[in-house]
Order: C-alpha cells, then structure tokens, then sequence
C-alpha cells in the first residue's frame, strides 16, 4: 500500500503509512510529528491540542499533538524552539519514512526515521539531534508522546522482600509541583500508575529509572507500548531516570529519556523505541485494580520481542 497524502487535524502535507491493520500519519508541515497512530479504522492513541502553545523569545512553540522530539535539559526558550516550518521527508518504501527538520533556534537539528512492519502493529523510531552550538552541551535525545486522556504505566522493578535484597534498586524523581496523594496516582508494588482527568487542570509528574524496557498507556480497552533499550551503565536525566508522565488536565505525555552525553559541534546522538499496540483486554479503563491491570497486561508484555 502506498504511501498517502492528505490533510489531517487541519495540517496540509501529512502522510498516511498503513500495512492494512495498523495506521501512522505524519506531518511534514510542521514538526517532525506522528499524529495519529491506531488500528486502521479504530481510535488514535496520539493527543491533538492543535490549539495550545507557549511564547518564548524565539517564537511561538506550538505542541500540535501526537509524538514529537525534543531536547533535555528542558531550558526556556532553547528547549521550546518553535518547530513550525515545513520539513524535508524520504521514503524508503512504502512502510518507512525519514522526517528532517531544519535546524531550529537552539541550533538543533532534528531526524526522525519511522518503519511500520508490514503486519501487525510494530513501529520502529529512530530519533537523532544533531548540535551546531559553538561550544560542546550536555544533551539527551527526549522522545515524548501525547496521548489521548487515559492511564499510564510504569513498571516497577520486581518486588523483592528486604530479607532477598536490601540495597536501592530504582530511582524515583518528582518534581516540586507533584504530590502523591493526588487521586490520578496510584502506587503499587508492580506498576505506578498516572491518569489523566479533564476536571484536574493542576499538573502532575512523576519519573522512575526503568529497567523493564517498556512504558504503556491504557485507552478503553487498548494498550499501547513503548519499548526500548535500557543502558545499565549510562547516566541518565532528571536525577538518573529514563521514563517520564506528565498530565495537566485531559493533556497527557508518556516521555522516553536517552542518556545524557557532552556532544561537541556537528556530533549527533540517536534514541530508538518500538511501539506496540494491543485491543480487546479485560480490564476496567476508568480506574484499573493493579492486579486486573497486572492479569491483563501481562501476557502482551510478555510476547515483546
């Protein structure tokens, strides 16, 4: 199936991949962006808050929705460098494309190259910033997702009494406007869990240093996954952790870190993920119990490759 053109959440220039079960659209108006990602003919995981944006020095930065990369540290204004130009894209096929953004304001450039498989749900993304600062900067490749309002779920790393196994195993980092006994948290042995609710516009962040390899967010009945590599030995942000959920309101980001590296002029570093998508689980979607959720995940989390 070719690839498609068309216009999509009022964006020109986007382009469809489909393998005939699952469906990705792409921005090249703006971005680099994935709009929309889902069962063809079914609902998309990805956000739209085509609305939305934020005034910095360097113009205004608008978050459209959908997946999108960014660089860490998060500083105001670098980090917020308006991406609303038009981008460059190469097919290679009809299932993978590259997107290459021009360098922004923060002297930045950014590359994503995304391949559907050509059955079944598996996307491969390879994120890559390339710095053209005058100086070396201390970066992470920041690859964060919005999605539509629902749970998302970070693994702990497996339980173990203090008797088995006494010395810290995982870190946690808040930030200073997170507070844990906000309703949207639920915190568990297995899994920790942060939820999106329209009536709560006060934001909420939590980040863990996961070692399992994988973040999900639960929509209705349908999980979506994002896997990725762990790096035992590297030094990862935000106090060491590499996963990341923010929300604000119905506004929902499931965020993957890579490790933070000096990187000299012209050096680039590159973040890669898999996303999977699962339908038709048993589990109540409004407030999951941890262990229906655990009984219901658990065989998809497994069949990873």
């Amino acid at each position: 199936m070719a690839i498609e053109s068309l216009t999509f959440a009022s964006l020109s220039g986007c382009l469809k991949l489909s393998n005939g079960t699952t469906d990705l659209i792409v921005s090249t108006a703006v971005g680099p962006r994935i709009l929309f990602y889902g069962a063809t003919g079914g609902q998309n995981h990805l956000g739209s808050f085509p609305d939305s944006s934020v005034k910095t020095a360097l113009g205004s930065w608008k978050p459209y929705g959908g997946h999108r990369l960014w660089v860490w540290p998060e500083l105001f204004p670098a980090t917020y460098a308006p991406d609303n130009f038009p981008i460059q894209h190469e097919a290679h096929g009809d299932l993978s494309l590259t997107l290459h953004a021009p360098t922004d304001g923060a002297s930045i450039e950014k590359q994503l190259r995304i391949s559907l498989a050509p059955s079944g749900s598996k996307v491969q993304l390879h994120h890559t910033v390339t710095s053209h600062a005058l100086w070396p900067i201390d970066i992470a490749v920041w690859a964060i997702t919005i999605v539509a309002s629902g749970t998302g779920i970070i693994p702990r790393v497996p339980f173990q009494t203090h008797d088995d196994y006494a010395p810290v195993t995982q870190p946690l980092a808040l930030c200073a406007f997170t507070d844990l006994q906000d309703p949207r948290f639920t915190l568990g042995l297995k899994y920790i869990l942060l939820r999106a609710d329209p009536a709560r516009a006060n934001a909420q962040k939590i980040g863990l240093r996961n070692k399992e390899g994988w973040v999900a967010h639960l929509l209705g009945d349908e999980l979506f996954v994002k896997s990725f590599a762990h790096e035992n030995r590297a030094a990862y942000p935000d106090y060491g952790v590499n996963t990341e959920i923010y929300v604000e309101g119905a506004f929902q980001e499931i965020e993957l870190l890579g490790p933070r590296r000096i990187v000299w002029p012209g050096e680039s570093l590159t973040l890669s993920e898999e996303w999977h998508l699962f339908r038709g689980l048993k589990v109540d979607a409004g407030a999951p119990n941890l262990d229906q959720l655990d009984r219901a995940i658990t065989p998809n989390i497994q069949s990873l490759p």
